[in-house]
């Protein structure tokens, strides 16, 4: 290993040429076809191209040897770790599996489109992909939940075939993702409960054999009562009244029942599980296990680095309100946390006897790095490693870990009972949720069906039977006084110096909804509220947590608005016909929020439709039987940045086909014959428009749109006319919010008690704000030969064809976007509603960057789209007809932002841009044909180009050098 740790990269802005990118393309291609030098657009010699094209993610691993002998320090351990963490793992990291299960059993080879999926996994392509809120290492949305023990069978599809007869509520356990800061501390705490568990029953066997009579012990650690073990002379042991732990008397606390020993097992599972990357310890070294073609995918140095990233992430702390009265509610509702017996379980505080993290864990099962395999264990104080907070030590060393948890496992009553058994644990039984942090972290509970604290609180039962009575035994008021309390355990800015803060009071004393205030469309009309408060709004909506206070949720409604019969918790979510997530921003967070998705948060376009997916063929089903491959089109979360532009380009070629379509008639009918003429409108063809003598239309050679000649730029068919309509349909489909527009004014139309749920100010703050995120930009090399090789590749990419779609650039004849859309469906905002549409400058307003405005007030869009519809052929058509396009036909991708918005095409299957390049067919197929006609190193500079589209840095330049 020649370096521990990359180098850092400079990042330097340069001036955006405005050079016509057709006319760069043209002579970088005149140049390799003469075999001439050339010259740069700055008019310095070419240098000869050096292509990479796609790298794995992942372009650095460390040994475990370098970890031990100190080559590599804690710092840069913690660094790749976090690496590690966030890498959208490719193919050529050795993500999927295609010939290993989850569990690391075999299955038939399974490849891409079937590469992924959700159910049985990979099902991820980042760790970071689930653990993001409210920042890297944290919980998930529901759209993350995770189907534990479903990743055993070899592709989960309900075919109904010997392996796949399941339901949906038969084939796993549904979980919610939880956070993982502090949890250095939690498996510190493990270990230490583990030893002193051993030794007692290490007393007790002593003791037995010496005096030859059975000798119980009570097994109580730091406090909590793990029940009685029996030892007997023989030296065995009698474990039937040992509680809330395994018989091996090993703690186990991570996974939500229990089951996990340490950071690393967590780690060497997920890492196969969700991702399909094997690690060397557990696989074997050298061994290709799943045959993918790359073996030792994560070395033993890495798993220690992402065990040592998630040991040393900070620990939660509290945040209290900025006011009297709220404060006094918390410190009562404390209090009464413990009175009515919630603190028995969740304990404030554990006592840590020492912070020293040491790796590999002692008690690690097989299949994980033993201290038996290390020369020396890695040792960290987590009091002072990684970022902080910290947690102080007291002064004889000693750690107050306040997790609030007695990490056992308790009954919870068979209402949350699971419908399988996970590694020999009780449906019924769980482990002590860790408190800390939970007000950060919604949803709750394992599941998270519960959007409040409240219903947390009332979905106890079992063990907790008695304080779930005790706490409805007590006044309104005091319920929320505990809500009060418990919404202070929250996460803290990384980096922070305490562990305590203070902030403004909410208004609210108890639970609360996500958005505390609506806007109203005669405020943003008048102007009473400016741009920047718009935006402001649309951002927190974009990113709000719906809960059931806000309206979240629609019991009596399906996602495409009819109705349906009433579904109740655990019921108010589906991952598969929705409800399916909490927030817009749980989807739209690649590389930041507004952008892309992970695979984990795929949508099941039109499954929505259906009362509530089970596999079962019953009601839910409409009677019908599904298989997961068919119930609905499954795709991938598109980046919304740029998304102003993209609207605005779709009005002014809808004007424009429109305007040819009255032109002809009006032609046809003035000189009395039948008239035919070609579509075009920006330079792009929509085939042929042709009219009667009569003047009657014939849209029969029209391609690529509807026949209204609307150009629709949104889904992946081309089938959403606005951001405002994209945003009514996704609210009610995927969070159950019901916008007034769309519902009706003062109609609870899904029977949740709640009507208006979000108003038409609400909406029009969010159409702008999605309007008003900034364009991608591009990121160049700036090593001469590698800048040659994304020259030479983009001028290929014109050259064989990919631009004839994706076409590099359209003209906007003007930036002012207008709100709402004129072409908006009924059920969207009309301009005949509005008594001024709202108008906004995209090259003025919002964040930057922001594309320049030419001398004629036209604007240069290189989104590398033709916004038209395209036959991609078989391989890639869909299981359902959404909204009468043919399941072949795809919208053109919009291709700026992709590079950093991986995975790619309209499902996600694709991990590389070779790989979606070969996925084209149909009209693309010549093509993907020239394409593989390239020579390698041709085709590593084509994707050298793709890989400069980029979403870059906010209020950053458009351009810019690593």
């Amino acid at each position: 290993m020649s370096s521990p740790l990359l180098a850092s990269r400079s990042v330097c802005p340069i001036p955006s040429p405005r050079a016509s990118r057709a006319a760069l393309a043209a002579a970088v291609v005149g140049a390799l076809l003469t075999g001439c030098g050339g010259s740069s657009s700055g008019g310095s010699p070419s240098a000869t191209p050096v292509a990479t094209g796609d790298q794995p993610t992942v372009d650095l691993h460390i040994d475990q040897m370098s970890v031990e002998t100190g080559a590599v320090t804690v710092d840069e351990l913690v660094a790749h770790g976090r690496a590690l963490f966030v890498a959208n793992f490719n193919t050529l990291d050795g993500a999927g599996r295609p010939e290993a299960t989850g569990t690391g059993g075999t299955r038939t080879r399974r490849e891409a489109p079937q590469n992924f999926n959700r159910l049985s996994g990979p099902d991820a392509n980042s760790c970071a992909g689930c653990h993001n809120e409210p920042g890297v290492g944290g919980g998930g949305d529901n759209v993350a939940n995770v189907f534990v023990l479903a990743q055993a069978n070899a592709f989960v599809d309900f075919s109904g075939a010997p392996g796949d007869d399941f339901d949906l509520d038969d084939v796993a356990n549904e979980r919610a993702t939880i956070g993982m800061n502090g949890s250095g501390f939690v498996e510190l705490l493990a270990r230490e409960m583990t030893s002193d568990l051993h030794d007692l029953r290490d007393t007790a066997s002593g003791i037995a054999m010496v005096s030859g009579n059975p000798t119980p012990v009570a097994l109580v650690t730091k406090g909590v009562d793990f029940g009685t073990l029996t030892a007997n002379p023989d030296g065995s042991f009698d474990t039937s009244l040992v509680e809330g732990v395994d018989g091996d008397l090993v703690v186990k606390p991570f996974h939500q029942k229990g089951v996990v020993v340490s950071l690393r097992e967590f780690t060497n599972n997920a890492m196969n599980h969700h991702h399909g990357i094997q690690t060397r310890e557990r696989f074997g070294a050298g061994v290709d296990h799943d045959a993918d073609g790359i073996a030792d995918e994560l070395l033993e140095g890495d798993v220690t680095a992402l065990t040592l990233f998630q040991a040393t992430l900070p620990v939660p702390g509290r945040v209290l309100p900025e006011d009297r009265a709220a404060l006094s509610a918390v410190a009562n509702g404390e209090v009464l946390f413990s009175a009515i017996g919630c603190a028995d379980c969740h304990i404030p505080e554990l006592v840590l006897d020492s912070s020293i993290f040491t790796e590999p864990n002692p008690y690690n099962p097989p299949g994980n790095l033993q201290v038996a395999d290390v020369s020396t264990p890695l040792s960290v104080d987590l009091t002072q490693a990684g970022p902080g907070p910290h947690v102080q030590p007291e002064i004889g060393g000693s750690v107050r870990v306040r997790a609030y948890t007695d990490l056992k496992r308790h009954d919870m009553g068979t209402a949350l009972g699971e419908p399988l058994v996970q590694a020999g644990v009780g449906e019924t039984l769980f482990l002590t949720k860790k408190l800390w942090g939970m007000a950060s972290e919604p949803p709750f509970m394992h599941h998270g069906r519960c959007t409040t604290i409240e219903e947390a609180i009332l979905e106890h039962g079992g063990d907790s039977e008695y304080t779930r009575t005790a706490f409805l035994g007590l006044s309104a008021s005091e319920r929320r006084d505990v809500i009060a309390f418990l919404k202070t355990l929250q996460i803290m800015p990384e980096g922070s110096d305490s562990l305590v803060d203070t902030a403004p009071f909410s208004g609210f004393i108890g639970d609360e909804p996500a958005m505390l205030t609506h806007l109203d469309q005669a405020d943003v009309e008048s102007g009473a509220v400016d741009v920047d408060q718009v935006f402001e709004h649309g951002r927190k909506l974009f990113a709000a947590k719906f809960n059931s206070l806000d309206g979240g949720g629609r019991p009596e409604a399906t996602g495409t608005g009819a109705l349906r019969a009433r579904r109740d918790l655990p019921e108010n979510f589906n991952r598969i016909s929705a409800p399916d997530a909490g927030s817009c921003a749980a989807c739209h967070n690649v590389p930041r929020q507004g952008g892309g998705g992970d695979n984990v948060a795929n949508v099941f376009v039109l499954a929505q439709g259906f009362p509530f997916v089970n596999f079962d063929g019953g009601a839910g089903d409409g009677f019908d039987d599904h298989r997961l491959s068919t119930v609905g089109n499954e795709r991938n979360t598109l980046g919304m940045f740029g998304a102003g532009y993209i609207e605005l380009l779709a009005r002014e070629l809808t004007v424009e086909l429109q305007q040819a379509a009255t032109d002809i008639s009006a032609d046809a009918l003035s000189e009395g014959v039948a008239l035919s003429r070609p579509l075009v409108a920006k330079g792009i063809e929509f085939g042929t428009i042709a009219a009667s003598a009569t003047g009657v239309l014939d849209t029969s050679g029209v391609e690529g749109v509807d026949e209204d000649l609307v150009v629709k730029p949104f889904h992946q068919k081309g089938v959403v006319v606005s951001l405002r309509e994209f945003s009514n349909n996704a609210f009610n489909h995927h969070h159950g919010m019901q916008t007034t527009e769309r519902f009706g004014l003062g109609v609870d139309h899904d029977g949740d008690g709640m009507s208006d749920e979000l108003t038409i100010g609400d909406v029009t703050a969010m159409s702008l704000y999605q309007a008003l995120l900034p364009p991608p930009g591009r990121v160049l090399p700036s090593d001469p030969g590698k800048r040659a090789a994304v020259d030479q590749g983009e001028a290929l990419f014109e050259s064989i064809g990919c631009a004839s779609c994706h076409v590099p650039e359209l003209v906007l004849d003007s930036a002012i976007f207008t709100e709402p859309n004129p072409f908006n469906p009924a059920g969207n905002l009309l301009v005949t509603q509005v008594s001024a549409p709202v108008a906004v400058d995209l090259s003025t307003s919002g964040p930057g960057p922001r594309l320049p405005v030419e001398l004629d007030g036209s604007v240069r869009v290189p989104a590398y789209t033709d916004l038209k519809r395209h036959d991609l052929g078989p391989g890639l058509a869909e299981a359902k007809v959404q909204a009468g396009v043919p399941t072949t036909e795809f919208l053109t991708k919009k291709l700026w932002g992709m590079s950093n918005e991986p995975p790619f095409m309209h499902h996600g299957r694709a991990l590389t841009i070779d790989e979606a390049i070969r996925m084209h067919g149909g009209d693309a197929q010549a093509t993907q044909d020239a394409y593989l006609a390239l020579t390698d190193a041709e085709r590593r500079a084509l994707v050298d180009f793709l890989h400069t589209l980029q979403v870059v840095p906010a209020d950053g330049p458009l351009e810019i050098v690593e």
